[in-house]
């Protein structure tokens, strides 16, 4: 056990594993937070915990919630909340940190534990390799008499929906959204009560599909990572759009009124051209590695600039303030505004598009119809440990593909939250990006 111990478990958003297996066991939740505890908050303080629906969400709830009691901390309870709901309430209510326990869009056998900061932040690696050292250390348990405490918080859904409001701040509509009919599937997760809630709100007439959550069906073929329902919602309801989310929130797609899908790339498109006449917005985004170079160049047309990250919204937002940049997410759907929020936020991003569909009175599709992407392929390679992969290997090997490779762009590397190889292959002709794909696989199995 103390090998493990000493071992690296954070990955590219927070520890996440299988339920039961290591390191998402109960004895390893309760070091983990007693090294938290130590780390950021030593002296006593404040700590918020909330999560998605997934049923081992109460065990890990309670783990946590006992070793930070122990420690000394005054614990609130959050309950199911969007991952960008907790990290608002941790800055509002001046928490030392926060706690999400969600394994993203991982189905329900999985789940993970995310910290933040007291200014709603991911914490960095640094941090991450502090916490680390110390779980070989003995647990914390005070004496009676400097134990913390626990509450149940009845402020935070309240507090988030204030948030959400606040995208139509001016607006000189009652209910701005009145006419517009909108299907949004919450994938069984954190947000299957507030999504349709503040949509409902804002006037719109609401289609709520996957928000009916049982402790197991989080993510099961719904949500941002299984569209089709929604899709199909969209077109059978004649509805303006449809928005998935994922398992905690922080993730988006967007489907417009003809079906079609809009990803994180296309995303980011729409909210650069919104922030145009924005003071604040510099004139440059930040994407990561994966990001479309369709993209890429339609922004240059704009003399927007293109910045790529590491794979992770986490990296994303380490490069966002480096540069100055407001604007900035994944391909996948993390998308991050900062003048709203230091995380991505899937609800605060959507309303952020309707009130541009509003504003210049065009539909959803017509928000990115003058932007072409190059057609992608993409493959996966089961490996035995996602954490130890030869890097080294996989960007070399992207390097030479690349170097052959002028009508497009290769993308190999290795998953951070799964045990996977991943490959992207851009290229305008799918016979050579099908070439290209069967002889990387190759690569790497020769590799082994």
């Amino acid at each position: 056990m103390m090998s493990k111990q000493n071992k690296k478990v954070f990955g590219t958003d927070g520890v996440r594993g299988k339920v039961g297996e290591y390191p998402m066991t109960i004895d390893f939740a309760m070091r983990l937070a007693s090294s938290i505890a130590k780390v950021m908050s030593p002296n006593g303080g404040k700590v918020a915990i909330g999560k998605d629906t997934r049923i081992s969400g109460y065990m890990f709830e309670s783990a946590l919630e006992s070793a930070f009691v122990a420690h000394g901390l005054e614990v609130i309870l959050l309950g199911p909340l969007p991952s960008p709901a907790i990290a608002y309430y941790t800055i509002k209510q001046n928490c030392d940190f926060g706690i999400v326990i969600s394994a993203s869009h991982n189905s329900y056998e999985y789940n993970g534990i995310k910290i933040i900061n007291h200014l709603g932040e991911k914490i960095d690696r640094e941090i991450e390799s502090i916490i680390e050292s110390k779980l070989s250390d003995t647990p914390i348990t005070n004496t009676a008499e400097t134990l913390g405490k626990a509450k149940i918080s009845n402020t935070s859904r309240n507090l988030y929906k204030s948030l959400l409001m606040s995208i139509f701040e001016g607006n000189d509509q009652h209910l701005p959204l009145k006419g517009f009919k909108i299907v949004v599937d919450a994938s069984n997760g954190a947000a299957y009560k507030i999504a349709p809630q503040i949509l409902l709100d804002l006037g719109a007439d609401v289609i709520p599909i996957a928000c009916s959550p049982n402790g197991k069906n989080i993510n099961l073929d719904c949500g941002s990572t299984h569209p089709e329902t929604l899709r199909k919602t969209v077109v059978a309801t004649e509805s303006n759009l449809g928005i998935a989310l994922d398992g905690d929130a922080d993730r988006i797609l967007i489907v417009d009124e003809e079906g079609r899908i809009l990803d994180g790339d296309q995303i980011l498109y729409i909210l650069a051209k919104a922030n145009i006449s924005n003071k604040s917005f510099n004139h440059k985004v930040v994407g990561t590695i994966t990001t479309n170079s369709g993209l890429e160049m339609k922004l240059r047309d704009m003399n927007i600039d293109l910045y790529r990250s590491d794979v992770g919204d986490k990296n994303v937002y380490s490069m966002m303030k480096k540069i100055g940049a407001i604007i900035g997410g994944e391909s996948s759907g993390h998308i991050i505004n900062s003048q709203y929020s230091p995380t991505g936020d899937a609800l605060l991003i959507a309303l952020i598009i309707i009130k541009e569909s509003l504003n210049k009175e065009l539909r959803i599709s017509e928000l990115v119809d003058d932007l072409e992407l190059l057609p992608v392929v993409n493959e996966n390679i089961e490996t035995e440990d996602l954490l130890n992969a030869n890097e080294s290997f996989l960007n070399d090997l992207t390097d030479e593909i690349n170097s052959g490779n002028p009508e497009g762009r290769v993308i190999i590397r290795s998953s951070g939250t799964e045990p996977l190889i991943r490959i992207s292959v851009e290229n305008k002709n799918e016979e050579v990006a099908g070439t290209l794909i069967e002889g990387i696989i190759k690569a790497i199995k020769d590799n082994g």
